[in-house]
């Protein structure tokens, strides 16, 4: 069977709306592909993630809280941006391999470029509360772009 589902893993993620939004894109364009979501229980994270990784027709996961940091050990291996982080937000999974990678700085650090393109450099700090993986990846950003 070919490799065509991704999903987005986390606690409550039964409200995301990333399955809608995938799945309808998926539709539109004709990609042979789903896209669902899959709730985990901290507890039971290490148990249900082994499962989940060795499914056949899995393609690719979405990390979202609070698993961003505890999927890294399970990983074959992850990108350097991930490594500074500490945290992988997105796994890709090609011939039975995992890789992790962060998407979060990038999206966080595209996002301030665009707001911040008329200067070249702002003066102003930051406060960032908490200290989850998106977090980290805001932070690594930040000093990636030496603000």
């Amino acid at each position: 069977m070919k490799n065509n589902l991704a999903m987005v893993l986390g606690a409550n993620v039964n409200k995301s709306l990333s399955p809608i939004i995938f799945n309808y894109w998926f539709l539109k364009y004709s990609i042979g592909g789903r896209y669902n979501y899959k709730e985990i229980k901290k507890n039971e994270f290490n148990k249900q993630i082994k499962k989940i990784l060795n499914q056949k027709d899995i393609c690719g996961l979405n990390i979202t809280i609070p698993f961003k940091e505890e999927i890294i050990p399970h990983l074959d291996s992850i990108d350097e941006d991930s490594k500074k982080i500490g945290a992988v937000n997105c796994v890709t999974i090609k011939k039975n391999k995992t890789h992790g990678s962060n998407t979060d700085w990038v999206g966080y650090s595209n996002a301030l470029k665009e707001k911040t393109k008329k200067h070249d450099r702002i003066d102003k700090e930051a406060i960032i509360i908490g200290y989850g993986g998106a977090a980290k990846a805001i932070l690594y950003a930040l000093l990636k772009l030496e603000y």
